[in-house]
């Protein structure tokens, strides 16, 4: 499932519900373990507002078994282990992953379905059909291993002072030119606050956005944030603004945003000893956040 899900450059909302499955089945799974997933498993799609796909052209490329397909070939996928709707992996990739060889008449069928282009809730009230099915494994909307967009997976874990039990970053919404980024910090107590701060303008470009006390003790309830990166975005700051959080963020977020920092601020966490103006680093491809602030100064705080 993770390795699906960093493949797809999917949501880090995945991370959430991945650590809670393996807690409750007892099984040794966390961040770095997440990360490590990462390293091995390259990004082989990138949707919106990732990139110029939608879903309807993951759909018309195959959609999940392409892309486990893809995996599969590329040598970053077990297809031997037994599966709740076929006798084994490999059985139903070969059934349903249209660039198998061998797909079935009935995944053909499936995912020539297209867009109906009308708004409507009624069910089968469109009967609209691609002509043909993206299979271009090269420049198409789900990519081979050998043309995959970043070697590394859309997921990465970071870890440093500021969130020295980790924290997420969708690497597969960020330009590669914010993989490294350093600036003063802003400080927002609040994703209110903060949205507040961006719309009135005192957020510029260079600031790391930090936006506190929004995990799931300080929140409570860790809810999702939306709306700070899109006005950051409509502000033309997408891509000169970094923004740092122990809430977490929607599916829909792109940009270099940081979420899920731990410890979070209302356990003690460093965050929340931030004061706006202090220097803050973000290294992606080393997986490093620091706040440097040296540790007199932090004690007196």
């Amino acid at each position: 499932a993770m390795a699906l899900d960093v493949a797809m450059g999917g949501s880090t909302n995945t991370v959430l519900h991945i650590l809670a499955a393996a807690q409750e089945g007892e099984v040794d799974f966390d961040l770095a373990a997440i990360d490590a997933v990462s390293r091995r498993v390259p990004c082989l799609a990138k949707v919106a507002p990732n990139g110029d796909f939608h879903m309807e052209d993951v759909h018309r490329a195959g959609g999940i078994p392409a892309l486990m397909g893809e995996l599969y070939r590329g040598g970053s996928l077990k297809t031997n282990v037994r599966s709740v709707h076929s006798p084994d992996l490999q059985s139903w990739l070969n059934d349903w992953d249209i660039r198998s060889g061998q797909p079935t008449d009935a995944a053909l069928e499936l995912f020539h379905a297209a867009p109906g282009g009308v708004r409507t809730t009624q069910p089968f009230s469109t009967r609209n059909r691609w002509a043909t099915l993206d299979t271009d494994a090269a420049e198409g909307c789900i990519r081979s291993v050998e043309h995959a967009y970043t070697v590394d997976g859309g997921l990465a874990i970071l870890f440093g002072n500021l969130a020295p039990d980790g924290c997420v970053v969708k690497t597969a919404g960020v330009a590669e030119e914010l993989w490294k980024f350093s600036g003063p910090a802003r400080v927002f107590e609040s994703q209110d606050d903060a949205v507040d701060g961006i719309l009135s303008k005192q957020v510029v470009a260079g600031d790391v956005v930090v936006i506190r006390y929004e995990g799931p003790r300080g929140g409570p309830g860790m809810q999702e944030m939306l709306y700070p990166t899109s006005f950051l975005k409509g502000r033309g700051l997408g891509k000169a603004c970094a923004l740092i959080t122990d809430g977490r963020f929607s599916g829909g977020t792109s940009g270099l945003s940081i979420g899920h920092v731990s410890p979070e601020a209302a356990s003690g966490g460093l965050i929340a000893l931030v004061r706006t103006g202090d220097e803050i680093s973000i290294d992606i491809p080393g997986r490093a956040i620091s706040l440097h602030v040296d540790d007199e100064t932090l004690a007196q705080r």
